[in-house]
């Protein structure tokens, strides 16, 4: 699931070209590498798009695109979390990313996503903003 647009996503997608020989994974984080789109990872303090599609690139880059939703503070999205979600603990709260598909709700260096809600506790789903920038 990773993170998925729900609100004020219209109009804002674009085609980028990719790095060669890797592939970027439906609704993950993905970076701007020397020009060129990569998987995002842990420890990203700054995202900047997500990926609308699975897509695995040529060998040379630049040689595929990929349609990316470029991230801004005003997009809301729901995200896959590492741990399940408390109301008292994490509604409320800026976190870190984990991984490109989730976030670290006990992690707030980084302060990347703001958490308004929980979607769902038993799939680990929360609801909310990336900062952007980051706060930290």
């Amino acid at each position: 699931m990773g993170f998925t647009p729900r609100q004020y996503d219209s109009g804002k997608v674009k085609s980028l070209p990719m790095t060669a020989s890797t592939t970027l994974t439906r609704f993950n984080l993905v970076k701007m590498t020397s020009g060129y789109l990569a998987a995002g990872a842990a420890g990203d303090n700054e995202v900047e798009y997500i990926a609308l599609e699975t897509k695995t690139s040529g060998s040379g880059n630049g040689s595929s695109f990929c349609d990316v939703l470029p991230i801004t503070d005003d997009v809301y999205f729901h995200a896959l979390t590492d741990i399940t979600p408390v109301q008292a603990t994490h509604v409320g709260t800026d976190v870190d990313i984990n991984t490109a598909a989730q976030l670290e709700l006990a992690a707030t260096t980084d302060k990347v996503f703001h958490v308004h809600e929980i979607i769902d506790a038993t799939n680990k789903i929360v609801g909310g903003y990336f900062n952007k920038p980051a706060l930290a």
